[in-house]
């Protein structure tokens, strides 16, 4: 029988995890909206620039949020979490 740290730690994981796909998903999504909408109705000019930079920023913060995915994972798996939550 798993202890209730590793139990902690699985369902701490699925959750960050879950959270990030969810949050990357979103951005994927509003970044292919954005790129559609410039597609379909301004195909030139300023505008079409704009929604081009706005996409691209939704796609460029999917790195910060890999990263911090990354960090929440190592503190989940070190622990301190789950012995400060005994206090």
């Amino acid at each position: 029988m798993p202890s209730k740290n590793t139990e902690f730690i699985r369902a701490a994981r699925r959750q960050a995890v879950l959270s990030a796909l969810v949050s990357g998903g979103w951005l994927v999504f509003t970044a292919v909206v954005l790129l559609l909408a410039r597609w379909m109705w301004c195909p030139e000019g300023a505008l079409s620039t704009v929604l081009l930079v706005l996409a691209l920023v939704e796609l460029c913060c999917l790195v910060p949020l890999a990263l911090s995915l990354r960090s929440r994972l190592k503190e989940i798996q070190g622990g301190e979490e789950y012995e400060a939550r005994q206090y």
